[in-house]
């Protein structure tokens, strides 16, 4: 069957080893997709954890959650006209409608992608 023992004191012990995973970073989205599985579907968390699926799936929804907003701002930039002259032109209305359309683009993937 291939199960190694260990003896321990008069018992046989399997030894049992987690497969070696590759470590990955974890982003914002990833974070919570995470938290939302862990706190909404603790089933599915679990079985993914103890797999040892569950960093994969996780990079999978944080890649795609990823393309989605950087998708969503240079959109929204274009829908807005948030462009390099209105930068040049008054850079503090460009921030303000900048961080306005990231603060939109993150509402939009954690709706669509994570809390899905």
């Amino acid at each position: 069957m291939g199960i190694n023992f260990e003896r321990i004191g008069d018992y046989d012990i399997p030894t049992l080893r987690l497969n070696i995973q590759n470590e990955y970073q974890i982003g914002f989205f990833g974070r919570k997709y995470k938290d939302y599985l862990k706190e909404k579907h603790k089933i599915f968390y679990y079985n993914l954890l103890t797999k040892q699926e569950l960093f994969s799936q996780i990079k999978v929804v944080e890649e795609e959650a990823n393309g989605l907003y950087e998708s969503l701002i240079i959109l929204l930039k274009v829908q807005e006209n948030v462009d390099e002259k209105l930068k040049a032109d008054d850079p503090m209305e460009w921030i303000k409608l900048v961080n306005n359309i990231k603060n939109k683009a993150r509402e939009i993937v954690l709706d669509q992608v994570i809390y899905h």
